[in-house]
């Protein structure tokens, strides 16, 4: 069941994208670097997607690796409003983290359970809790650059909407003095 869903996604998210930029197979599996026929095996849902596959296909066309490995949340940022069958329910107070064998269990985290063991790892004083304080550290880190790339991808995509709007202004006002010119020659 978890492997028909993972495929499943798999062929949407390959399909949309193929839709979306117009590409082929082949121009896909050349974006990608990976072997056309792989492509071809995913979208007919034959073969299962390899972990390779979906970290660089996420990577290159900005899709949520957690949407992909569990079907939790969004394909990509803002998908939820136009294609609401394929977006899994958003889950809060729950984490999804995929395990090393990805395509046969998913485990959700209590995150009070996990704050709670948290607390008195760091709270024992020994060389694991000084591990867990530096990887929480980095942690943070990470996140809040993802976070400020997240608004500068939200900025980016509200600042090609006014462009694409004044371009439509500049149009109408350069075929404007066309049509006066029309009328007043006629």
């Amino acid at each position: 069941m978890v492997d028909d869903e993972l495929k499943n996604r798999t062929r949407w998210a390959i399909n949309y994208v193929c839709q979306s930029d117009k590409l082929t197979n082949e121009s896909l599996s050349d974006l990608l670097k990976i072997n056309t026929s792989n492509i071809s095996q995913y979208r007919a849902k034959r073969i299962r997607p390899s972990a390779e596959f979906m970290k660089v296909f996420c990577n290159r066309f900005d899709f949520s690796e957690a949407w992909f490995l569990s079907g939790q949340g969004e394909p990509f940022r803002g998908a939820r409003k136009k294609y609401e069958e394929i977006c899994g329910p958003p889950e809060h107070g729950a984490v999804c983290e995929t395990m090393d064998s990805y395509n046969t269990t998913t485990q959700k985290i209590n995150i009070e359970e996990a704050i709670g063991k948290t607390y008195k790892i760091l709270n024992a004083g020994t060389s694991l809790s000084i591990v867990l304080y530096m990887n929480i550290q980095q942690f943070a880190i990470a996140l809040e650059g993802s976070q400020a790339l997240q608004l500068c991808q939200e900025q980016i995509f509200d600042l090609q909407k006014q462009l694409n709007e004044l371009k439509q202004q500049v149009n109408h006002l350069n075929t404007s003095p066309v049509i006066a010119r029309k009328q007043r020659d006629e």
